[in-house]
């Protein structure tokens, strides 16, 4: 199980960066996609959107990813279902990681949206296992 969210990053960033069917790979909010100048699709947006303590040293964070394509009327389900394969790989890869724990409950969701240029494919959240034991030791007592 890991411990920190870098270790988290960069498994998913080598992951997508030799996955043959994303070409760019973004890490922060969608919102900021309208900035970059030159996108290349499919691309992968994701973003560490929060942590859950629970009892004892295991936590979960929680991570959003997106994958999306250029499209229209006429390739939005193309894209969709495309992108949803490649959901589908990353999820079977994370399932079958030996560093990694995840929540196997993951919906993957399609949309359509306009990032600067139309846009559509799935967005989809996963929820790593994480385990913390080393700042018992420096808490007040």
């Amino acid at each position: 199980m890991v411990r920190n969210l870098k270790y988290i990053r960069k498994i998913i960033e080598e992951y997508f960066a030799q996955h043959p069917m994303v070409n760019d790979i973004k890490f922060g909010d969608t919102d900021k996609l309208s900035t970059y100048k030159k996108l290349q699709y499919p691309l992968l947006n994701f973003e560490y959107v929060k942590s859950n303590f629970n009892a004892g040293n295991n936590n979960a964070t929680i991570w959003e990813f997106a994958i999306m394509d250029l499209s229209d009327e006429i390739t939005e389900f193309d894209v969709i279902d495309a992108t949803n394969e490649i959901a589908q790989d990353f999820l079977k890869f994370l399932e079958n990681h030996d560093d990694l724990e995840i929540n196997g409950n993951v919906s993957v969701v399609p949309f359509s949206d306009n990032f600067g240029d139309m846009c559509s494919g799935n967005v989809f959240t996963v929820t790593f296992s994480s385990f913390r034991n080393n700042c018992l030791n420096i808490l007040p007592k």
